[in-house]
């Protein structure tokens, strides 16, 4: 075996992006990971045969993530998007006009109930802001016709009526981008349409996203995912991958450990045992904060993809 001498990592005032993740690759453990998982991201990107599929998980938008992956569909970085329900209602609330706030783990929880502000880690949520995102929610939804919907459907449907220029949803809305939700029910928004449904004939099939999602699988000549988080996202395109060849790119960035054998912790090489990750695909594990290493990564690939 031949193995390469690792370098110091160098860095100096006014670098570039580009710079600091090259300087970045010189060094070990997850700095060098964060380099090399960048150059594979726009290798996934730049493969004209390859559908590139996203997987949201975790609290990204209250993050502070929402402008990045706006962007990420706006510059045709990702082919399609499976996310949790969380990110879609997040996304629809900084568009009724809520806000997130910067607050702190540390606050007193009991405090912050008196002050109706829920607590997201280090983020807070008015509670002014869930009616904000309530009313806009009731709104759109009297607007969708169609009693009977994917939640892909029903996604882009929903971006139809978004005229936020910021938001995830109307930018994958007019990209024509797919969204879909298989865990849609579990989310502020899932609740909001359940209540709409009461009064409205009005139902979300979310088996049809199967035959939706398949169809764009069986259609792509190879796969590659980026995964943020992991949890129903994850393992939603990960069966998807099952009908296919496995996938040839992935790239999974998280906190969570494989040891409880959660699929959120499972290592990228495990699914190769499933037939969900082709034994010749070129994959890496990054363990760390979606926080921290996508704005990295991003940059890098926009820099890169401009030059």
């Amino acid at each position: 075996m031949k193995f390469s001498r690792m370098k110091q990592v160098d860095i100096r005032p006014n670098m570039t992006t580009i710079e600091l993740l090259s300087a970045m690759k010189n060094g070990g453990f997850t700095c060098r990971k964060v380099a090399l998982a960048t150059e594979l991201l726009e290798q996934m990107i730049q493969d004209n045969g390859c559908t590139v599929f996203l997987g949201l998980a975790g609290a990204l938008i209250p993050g502070g993530m929402r402008n990045i992956l706006r962007i990420m569909i706006e510059k045709n970085m990702v082919n399609c998007i499976v996310t949790t329900g969380a990110n879609i209602s997040h996304d629809l609330l900084e568009t009724s006009g809520g806000s997130h706030y910067h607050g702190s783990e540390h606050l007193n929880d009991d405090k912050l109930n008196e002050m109706q502000m829920s607590r997201i880690y280090s983020t807070l949520i008015p509670y002014e802001s869930f009616v904000k995102f309530e009313t806009l929610a009731q709104k759109i939804l009297k607007n969708i016709t169609d009693q009977r919907m994917s939640s892909q459907q029903f996604l882009f449907e929903l971006g139809r009526y978004i005229d936020d220029p910021k938001s995830i949803v109307r930018a994958a809305f007019l990209k024509k981008v797919p969204i879909f939700s298989p865990s849609f029910a579990d989310s502020m928004l899932g609740v909001q349409t359940w209540l709409f449904s009461q009064t409205t004939p009005f139902y979300i099939d979310v088996l049809k996203d199967h035959s939706e999602f398949t169809k764009i699988v069986y259609e792509t000549e190879r796969m590659g995912a980026l995964f943020l988080g992991g949890g129903v996202p994850k393992h939603f395109i990960m069966n998807g991958s099952q009908l296919h060849d496995g996938l040839s790119y992935a790239i999974q960035i998280t906190m969570d450990r494989p040891e409880h054998g959660g699929v959120s912790g499972a290592s990228v090489k495990e699914a190769i045992s499933w037939g969900k990750v082709a034994s010749e695909a070129k994959w890496i594990d990054v363990t760390s904060d979606i926080t921290l290493v996508l704005p990295l990564m991003i940059s890098g690939v926009l820099s890169r993809l401009q030059d």
